[in-house]
């Protein structure tokens, strides 16, 4: 288990660095799990031959996936943002509409962080302006 702790301590934190401010999509939560669960089969010495499945690896080893937990560390960013008072520039440039004439240039992704906002809170039925702190921490995200 030296090498799980080695793991825990110093690859996830950088595969893990920055992602509560990253707009991410279905393909790239697909490839940061396909990466960790890589990394657990090598730290366990499994093959792709011995067919063990994902489960049952996530069970041996006690570690939540790493989408699970860049979906924590987002929308305990944002509730750092929805608590903020209003007039703060942080708090407008989340809120505030862009202007109307404003068009998403071509060729930028569709998928943006509030939208992965939006998805993650209505999993968890809550609104983005929930500014309650009781709120988060009864969901686990204190926000502080």
């Amino acid at each position: 288990m030296t090498k799980l702790h080695l793991y825990t301590v110093f690859i996830r934190p950088i595969i893990l660095y920055g992602s509560e401010c990253r707009a991410i999509n279905k393909v790239d939560i697909q490839r940061i799990d396909a990466v960790d669960q890589w990394c657990l089969r090598r730290i366990l010495d499994i093959c792709w031959h011995d067919f063990v499945r994902n489960a049952d690896i996530r069970r041996t080893t006690n570690q939540p996936p790493l989408s699970s937990i860049t979906v924590s560390r987002r929308l305990t960013f944002f509730g750092r943002l929805a608590r903020m008072d209003e007039n703060v520039d942080a708090s407008q440039a989340i809120f505030k509409p862009p202007p109307e004439i404003w068009r998403q240039p071509p060729g930028w992704p569709r998928t943006t962080w509030m939208k992965n906002i939006h998805d993650d809170l209505s999993l968890l039925d809550l609104g983005a302006r929930d500014k309650s702190l009781e709120i988060w921490r009864k969901i686990g995200l204190f926000g502080d």
